[in-house]
């Protein structure tokens, strides 16, 4: 099977190189590599140009750039998208542009995928911490051990739907997305990988698993979407009512899978929520958290959820008491700052005492020092045996 591989770029400049190595190292003769820049200034394109000109990758293989010259609203939907509507090949494989291709294991990946054709086919990825320069496992990273393949379909995409919702660890057969006409949510909003996998994942009729890293994703790197703090973080509650339209009526178990979705992601959000971002999160979250029924919500949900820190929360929330939740967590950011000048202080306490152990232990040396000196003065000299 051919592959058409999305990158989609924005001022990666650092990064945009290892990126290209990768994918041109795995890249085979009839596949594509499309890159949508969308609208890069910091030297990204320039190095695209420069690393096209040198003509890296295998005979057979057709490099695509698209440089849209402006930045568009939102993430990389509309990037991706442009990249799905310029895709010819049988398969597609989204890449971030700040990201990397495993050679190894997207080869394996990619030998598997053609012996065992699906709709899509998960594998699993590593997380590179880029302020600290080492690699981690994602939050899913669970998931594969418990994990259960020879399942009926409606199993099986209820295990999918619970794998973070990134695109760059699955594989698409495009006449598939294409049969159904499955594109990214295009707006001014973050985060629109999380509706696509869902609508991904509701519409295929064969679901495979791999449990391969294939790829690393950079993480804690400067100006990332997932460094979000504020009020863009509110697109979850738009994208979760996207997914409640696009379920069939009377489908409670995808809306309670849904339900749990958007408690897991505010269990993320509140812990970095800004302080200007309150009221706005607030008010989005109880319009969101009204819209899913009382009896799923005080049962089913109930006996899940009801012992995680989210709970108390989503519940003033659903409420309508958005006052008192926003009290809450100034009240918490208070005790938070406290807390935090209180550790700074004890800090600066051992500090000092150490100091002062130090000095002390400096004078004692000192002193002794100048006492065997004084002795050494004091003392007579030998006679001379000589006399």
């Amino acid at each position: 099977m051919t592959i058409s591989f999305i990158i989609t770029t924005y001022n990666i400049l650092p990064y945009i190189g290892h990126c290209l190595d990768s994918v041109a190292a795995v890249a085979r003769a009839g596949d594509e590599v499309i890159l949508v820049d969308d609208g890069s200034n910091d030297g990204t394109v320039e190095h695209v140009q420069a690393f096209a000109a040198q003509n890296p990758f295998a005979e057979g293989v057709t490099f695509k750039p698209i440089y849209l010259g402006t930045n568009t609203m939102g993430g990389v939907g509309i990037g991706a998208n442009i990249g799905l509507n310029a895709a010819s090949c049988d398969t597609v494989f989204f890449v971030d542009g700040d990201d990397w291709v495993d050679i190894q294991g997207f080869n394996k990946a990619r030998a598997h995928w053609t012996l065992h054709p699906s709709d899509i086919l998960f594998t699993n990825y590593l997380e590179f911490d880029q302020s600290k320069q080492a690699t981690k496992k994602p939050a899913d990273f669970q998931k594969w051990s418990g994990l259960d393949r020879k399942t009926p379909l409606d199993t099986l995409r209820a295990q999918a739907l619970t794998f973070i919702a990134v695109p760059w660890r699955k594989f698409y057969r495009r006449d598939f997305l294409e049969a159904h006409k499955l594109r990214f949510p295009e707006g001014d909003f973050f985060f629109e990988d999380n509706p696509f996998h869902w609508a991904v994942c509701m519409k295929a009729e064969t679901i495979g698993f791999l449990n391969t890293i294939i790829c690393y994703h950079r993480i804690n790197r400067p100006g990332q979407t997932m460094a979000s703090t504020g009020i863009e973080l509110t697109a979850f509650f738009t994208h979760f009512d996207t997914i409640l339209n696009n379920l069939p009526d009377a489908d409670d178990r995808n809306l309670l899978s849904a339900a749990r979705w958007l408690l897991s992601n505010m269990s993320w959000h509140v812990g970095r929520l800004s302080r200007q971002a309150y009221y706005s999160y607030g008010t989005a979250a109880s319009k969101a958290l009204q819209s899913i029924p009382d009896a799923l919500w005080q049962n089913d949900l109930a006996a899940t959820e009801a012992m995680k820190s989210i709970w108390p929360i989503a519940n003033r929330l659903r409420s309508g008491d958005i006052n008192g939740q926003i009290d809450a967590w100034q009240r918490q950011a208070i005790d938070n700052r406290l807390g935090s000048m209180n550790s700074h202080l004890q800090r600066l306490q051992t500090n000092q005492g150490r100091l002062q152990r130090q000095v002390l232990g400096q004078i004692a040396a000192d002193s002794f020092e100048s006492i065997q000196r004084r002795r050494r003065v004091a003392m007579p000299l030998p006679p001379d045996p000589s006399e």
